[in-house]
């Protein structure tokens, strides 16, 4: 009996090893991210940033770590810090500038970089290929700091207009798409502004009011027709934002 009683012992503390040993070896990233969404529901938001710190110690690419760490970061007023969490997706594929573009360009506001956060707005509408929302924030921005007018002109941004040429049809359409909206008295605006963007982009991207536009009405004589009068014909459905 006694020689059974050690044995189950010995078995129970073979089997206490290995739990202590799985508890320890399961402490991956994703068992801090967990921790960490466990923490931020309980209210203990800098409790929540250690342990999203934790995760992406193990694990630097962790997405949704990074994304809750910088979140968090941004509403407990550490700026910097969330700006490099945001900052993070700037470069990598699959991601670029629109990736929380929202936060990114709040933090830079929120540390007086608002040349920056011009910058940053400018490039986020050239990627989207046209943002009306973010366009009215930019001018906003600028009207607030009228030092900053000139980033509002193409001239401004040579490297990023190179960079996004591949949109400047793209942006002409939403361009169009401003025109034709008159549920806002600012659309005409945004238009121009856009066109604008759109030729400096790509000069030989044809003006949109010499567009003709594959609609239901017009399409029949724009396919029989499709250059007359240096126009061409454009196959969209683009929604203003």
């Amino acid at each position: 009996m006694k020689r059974l009683t050690a044995v189950v012992a010995a078995l129970g503390a073979v089997i206490m090893m290995g739990s202590d040993a799985y508890c320890a070896e399961v402490k991956d990233a994703q068992y801090y991210f967990k921790q960490g969404n466990d923490i931020e529901w309980k209210n203990n938001r800098l409790g929540a940033i250690d342990s999203y710190t934790e995760a992406l110690k193990l694990n630097p690419d962790y997405v949704e770590a990074r994304v809750a760490r910088g979140k968090l970061y941004y509403f407990t007023g550490q700026y910097a810090k969330a700006l490099e969490d945001f900052n993070y997706f700037y470069n990598k594929p699959n991601y670029g500038p629109t990736v929380y573009y929202e936060f990114r360009i709040n933090c830079k506001k929120k540390l007086g970089q608002y040349a920056e956060a011009v910058d940053d707005m400018y490039e986020v509408i050239l990627a989207y290929g046209g943002n009306s929302r973010l366009l009215q924030d930019m001018m906003d921005t600028v009207n607030q700091h009228s030092d900053l007018e000139y980033k509002l002109k193409p001239v401004s941004h040579p490297e990023l207009l190179a960079k996004y040429k591949p949109n400047a049809k793209k942006l002409r359409d939403y361009a169009k798409n401003c025109a034709d909206d008159k549920s806002n008295a600012k659309n005409k605006e945004y238009a121009d502004f856009f066109m604008e963007m759109a030729s400096a982009m790509d000069p030989e991207v044809t003006h949109y009011s010499k567009v003709i536009y594959d609609t239901p009405d017009n399409s029949a004589p724009a396919r029989m027709s499709p250059t007359q009068d240096g126009a061409e014909v454009m196959d969209v459905d683009i929604q203003v934002k």
